[in-house]
């Protein structure tokens, strides 16, 4: 029987990954120098080089685009049909910057990228394949396209200001400096970076993560590890509810995971703690109805919740667990935190007292819910910054 090509290893994918990369050739001199190749960083370097600028792209990974490829459990949530300022931590400066077109132009964007889409619940837009690696492959095939010099494994070590330009050395897959008379920075992260410009930085942290809890007494949560359900998540401080939300939560040994989490971590801290309506808001006097003829809680939830819990519908409409952290922070989808966003022109996202450089993405203090926001604000914002540097 004839066998198949056989899987390339991780690692020789790895070593391919650095031999292409160390093949390519840096230029000296560019009009535009995109630092991060993510997705803010591969949207701003296609707008600059389609707006007829010289661009080089330097991406600390071994390749570009490679975050996009974890987004949305591999399927990439992209955007959102139902974009909002108020799922932003600075909605006011993210209207300034994107307009009434928001969701308009990030759409707009990937047409001529040539993705094809699909809604699934909560507006969530995903590419039809449901596959991260079409959205990253349509924006690299792009931005080569267009003439932009992506060169990963290089990590930027320095950034300085000269006469009329930009120095931004280098090192890694070859070392060197690029001269420019426009930066765009594009990094999440990188802190020590971006303070040796002399910008106000908030410290930069993980976000949108699973949270480590402590079950009630009697409880356990490795019995209840892998169940999923959807229910009403409220985030109580002191008895007052800071945040709510409607969605799936995942029970994990050290606590919560899912989207309904992953939104209320933006707002919680130690101590806090998350009550479960796993009826997910049914009303009360039908739940009680429903156990009674059920003779439990198995017609209302999850069996293996369900016994873990007994027959007590109080517990099931309103679990509370004690918030310890987060969990995983290593996995978190957003690094909370940047350039604080006072200092940068909303039109361009130039930075008002030095000329030439720009922001967008993770680089800039912007984060956003779950459901595709955090994604669309680098989109745009990565759009917005590319034209204005080119």
């Amino acid at each position: 029987m004839a066998r198949g090509p056989r899987r390339t290893s991780r690692s020789q994918a790895r070593e391919a990954a650095l031999a292409a990369a160390a093949a390519v050739r840096v230029p000296a001199r560019c009009d535009v120098c995109v630092i991060g190749g993510g997705a803010a960083g591969l949207a701003a370097a296609i707008a600059a080089a389609e707006a007829g600028a010289s661009v080089v792209v330097l991406e600390r990974a071994a390749e570009c685009g490679r975050t996009i490829l974890a987004t949305g459990n591999g399927r990439c949530n992209f955007s959102n049909a139902r974009l909002a300022w108020g799922r932003y931590n600075d909605p006011g400066f993210v209207e300034a910057v994107c307009g009434t077109r928001f969701g308009e132009d990030v759409l707009a964007f990937f047409e001529d990228c040539g993705l094809a889409w699909a809604e699934e619940e909560g507006g969530r837009l995903y590419p039809l394949s449901r596959q991260a690696a079409s959205v990253r492959e349509v924006l690299l095939a792009r931005a080569k396209r267009a003439g932009a010099v992506l060169a990963p494994a290089r990590e930027v070590t320095s950034v300085e200001r000269g006469e009329g330009a930009w120095r931004v050395a280098y090192a890694g897959a070859g070392s060197g400096t690029v001269i420019a008379r426009s930066v765009v920075l594009s990094v999440g992260g990188g802190e020590g970076l971006v303070r040796s410009l002399g910008l106000a930085c908030a410290p930069f942290e993980p976000v949108l993560c699973s949270l480590a809890c402590e079950a009630p007494t009697g409880i356990s949560l490795e019995a209840l590890d892998g169940r999923r359900a959807h229910v009403v998540a409220r985030l109580l401080r002191d008895g007052d509810e800071v945040a709510r939300e409607m969605g799936e939560v995942l029970f994990r040994s050290y606590g919560l995971s899912g989207i309904a989490v992953f939104d209320l971590s933006r707002s919680a801290r130690a101590g806090d703690v998350i009550s479960l309506d796993l009826t997910c808001g049914t009303d009360p006097q039908r739940a009680r109805g429903l156990v009674q003829a059920a003779g439990g809680c198995v017609g209302l939830l999850d069996p293996v919740i369900a016994t873990e819990l007994g027959s007590s519908l109080d517990a099931a409409r309103d679990l509370r667990l004690v918030v310890h952290g987060p969990a995983e922070p290593q996995r978190a989808q957003v690094t909370r935190g940047g350039l604080v966003t006072g200092q940068f022109d909303p039109a361009t996202l130039g930075a008002r007292e030095l000329p030439g450089l720009f922001a967008c993405g993770e680089a800039l203090d912007v984060d956003g819910a779950c459901g595709g926001f955090n994604l669309a604000w680098a989109w745009k914002s990565g759009l917005v910054a590319g034209v204005a540097a080119a």
